[in-house]
């Protein structure tokens, strides 16, 4: 034992001191400590392995999903070309309903559809249900195809809660910053050319909106005109918001109509297919275009009341242009709006379809 010395030669002078008994105990504790490290690590690496494992079928969760979402999307948006799938609705609807707001090609689809049908229905009959059983017993066969604005929510879920599998409806639509722009632009050229119920009284109108004009430019007061727009009827008041609504979009849902929604700049393609089932005598005279801005001979200016006119004239163009973001909130122009969540995620979807049309189904509206 002389050899021994220091630590080691003290661990053994405690191993020669203790039993046989308590060496053993030591041996089993180590063992059981060993074992438990042991199962920890184990654990550990088991969790991260699990953690891992987890994380990645999130990520193909997630991965798939999305898939499912695009794909879903993918197979409700048609294209409107000859043959191909909105062709196939038209050429299996008895009864189609093309339905608009204000500014979103109404006019042209209406000239269209009285050209193709050769007939003439009440102005905006689907926004006027007194005038319907008149329409049906008018003639034993009833036209295929009718063109409307539609003026309010009430007007859009009439239509929506009669929901048949041979009536095809097709509603074009229009981004409210854009339609009511034009709505706008359209209401100048009405006060200058004194045109339409509203602004026909020629003296009231130069009098309100103190008119000057000559054979190329109109010149209104500002303020006066902004008031106009303010008041949110007519054009500028029949909008997207107020037909496409929360009540608008449960009765779409629990309806499940044949419905489509088509942007308003495909109008021209959707005439085509139209005329191909309805009208074929037509095809060399599409497309059928009214009430286009293009038409518009004269260029409006706005003054402000009180400053110098020569120097204090804006293009009505330019005018909109820097004030349309913050006018639809400045005038409250969608203080009745509702569920524009929706139109929103709706017009994702619609804008992002090759040809710009949409089918809707009940699980559009969950979607959205």
């Amino acid at each position: 034992m002389a050899t021994i010395t220091g630590r080691p030669a003290a661990c053994r002078g405690i191993l020669q001191r203790m039993g046989k008994f308590e060496i053993l105990l030591i041996l089993v504790s180590l063992t059981a400590i060993l074992s438990v490290l042991k199962s920890a690590s184990s654990f550990t690496e088991s969790s991260a392995k699990q953690s891992s494992n987890d994380n990645k079928q999130m990520k193909n969760n997630f991965q798939s999903g999305l898939a499912m979402h695009v794909e879903d999307h993918q197979q409700h948006c048609l294209g409107l070309d000859e043959n191909q799938s909105m062709d196939l609705l038209i050429a299996s609807a008895r009864q189609i309903l093309i339905t608009m707001p204000a500014k979103a090609g109404g006019t042209s689809m209406k000239v269209f559809t009285k050209r193709c049908m050769k007939k003439s229905t009440p102005d905006n009959i689907l926004s006027n249900p007194h005038r319907w059983t008149g329409f049906l017993v008018d003639s034993l066969h009833v036209q295929s195809i009718i063109s409307s604005h539609i003026l309010n929510e009430g007007s859009f879920i009439r239509l929506v809660d009669s929901p048949s599998r041979e009536t095809l409806m097709i509603h074009t639509h229009r981004e409210e910053g854009s339609r009511v722009a034009s709505a706008v632009k359209q209401m100048s050229q009405a006060i200058c050319v004194f045109s339409g119920l509203r602004y026909s009284n020629r003296i009231q109108i130069t009098a309100k909106f103190n008119v000057r004009k000559n054979s190329t430019h109109c010149i209104l007061d500002e303020n006066s005109f902004v008031k106009e727009i303010a008041a949110n009827e007519a054009e500028v008041g029949f909008s997207t918001h107020r037909l496409l609504t929360c009540q608008s979009y449960k009765a779409i849902q629990e309806n499940a109509n044949q419905l489509v929604f088509l942007h308003y700049k495909q109008v021209d393609k959707l005439q085509k297919l139209l005329a191909k089932h309805h009208c074929p005598e037509m095809l060399d005279e599409l497309p059928i275009k009214a009430n286009d801005s293009s038409n518009k001979s004269l260029k409006v200016l706005l003054h402000k009341n009180g400053t110098d006119e020569s120097t204090n004239l804006t293009e009505l163009e330019e005018w909109l242009h820097a004030k349309g973001p913050a006018m639809e909130w400045t005038l409250q122009l969608r203080s009745k709006a509702s569920c524009q969540a929706k139109t929103f995620h709706m017009e994702d979807e619609l804008f992002a379809c090759p040809d710009e049309t949409l089918k809707v189904t009940s699980a559009s509206i969950d979607r959205w």
